[in-house]
């Protein structure tokens, strides 16, 4: 029979599994406030506060190595199983995912610095629309994961079609523009590469799902979604 780990022990493995839990979160918090600030940077054409919000994107690395860390400190020391191994192992993809959407919206800052100006001809509903659903998707997964609400996390993964539709929708309306009037082919260019860096995010957030659901239930998703975003061939590289 196999001994019982000291009630002391058991406490403490408990109070890290919540730390991490919390880091996640944290997380979380850190890249929806820059995607936060991002947007309304657009919305008001300032472009002049992008800039700091791309220094973001230290903090966020470096939180992120703190949490990989962190989790290879469990598993070494721990040594857990079941439900407790696969949510410490999916950590590790998940703050990973969660660094690279903090690297595309500093991506994106960087693009609104090179712009400098973006004319008020030049429509930025359909972008900010789109940020907009990526944002709330990323809120909404924060609300499955600490509810453990498979059906939600179901409905977000499939919602991620919405983004790629707002994708489709946006490409085709800038790239018309810079068509019409070759004055709007450097901002357009720019902007091109800012709402794929969102359709890129909302991957991020499918991955995010996925690793989530394996944790609660043990399985994977039942299928691969194959939506209309497969119809551009993938040429814009962030």
């Amino acid at each position: 029979m196999v001994d019982k780990l000291p009630e002391h022990t058991v406490s403490r493995y408990e109070q890290e599994l919540e730390q991490l839990r919390s880091m996640i979160l944290r997380m979380f918090g850190m890249v929806e406030n820059q995607l936060t600030q991002t947007l309304v940077v657009l919305r008001d054409r300032k472009i002049d506060t992008a800039y700091e919000i791309a220094l973001h994107d230290i903090e966020i690395d470096a939180y992120e190595k703190m949490v990989s860390a962190f989790s290879i400190q469990i598993l070494a020391l721990r040594s857990p199983m079941a439900i407790d191994l696969r949510e410490i192992v999916s950590a590790f993809k998940v703050c990973v995912d969660l660094e690279r959407i903090g690297d595309l919206i500093a991506g994106m800052c960087r693009r609104i610095v090179q712009i400098k100006t973006i004319n008020e001809s030049i429509p930025l509903s359909g972008l900010l629309t789109m940020g907009r659903q990526v944002q709330e998707n990323l809120r909404q997964v924060v609300i499955a994961i600490t509810t453990q609400d498979q059906k939600l996390m179901l409905h977000l993964w499939n919602a991620d079609d919405i983004v790629d539709d707002l994708y489709l929708s946006v490409f085709t309306e800038l790239t018309n523009l810079m068509e019409k009037d070759s004055q709007y082919i450097w901002v357009c260019s720019h902007l091109l590469f800012m709402v794929k860096n969102l359709e890129r995010i909302g991957d991020h957030i499918t991955n995010i799902i996925e690793s989530y659901y394996y944790v609660f239930t043990g399985d994977t998703l039942p299928y691969q979604r194959v939506g209309p975003i497969d119809v551009i061939e993938d040429t814009i590289e962030s």
